[in-house]
């Protein structure tokens, strides 16, 4: 199974399972609403305290590097998919 990071803890082997990024529809929403109302500086830094934080939350429950690396990454693109299609205007069907 992807995405598993297996801890002991005494004898005991208790296995994370991580919620995946792009399932947080609330998350990416607001982070899309935000990035879209500001730019340049502003923008980034916002940008990165959404993934730091979210690394922190990750960090905290146990997952490996390589998942951490995943999920923000499939977050990425799911919120900078929807900026571009946000971003871009409506043609109605016209060419």
């Amino acid at each position: 199974m992807r995405g598993l990071s297996p801890h002991a803890i005494g004898d005991a082997v208790c296995t994370v399972l991580p919620f995946p990024t792009v399932r947080r529809v609330g998350k990416i929403r607001r982070t899309v609403e935000v990035l879209s109302d500001r730019t340049g500086k502003g923008g980034n830094q916002y940008w990165k305290q959404v993934i730091a934080g979210m690394r922190t939350q990750m960090v905290s429950a146990g997952l490996a590097d390589e998942v951490i690396d995943q999920e923000l990454r499939a977050f990425a693109d799911e919120v900078f998919g929807r900026i571009r299609n946000y971003r871009q205007p409506e043609t109605n069907g016209a060419a």
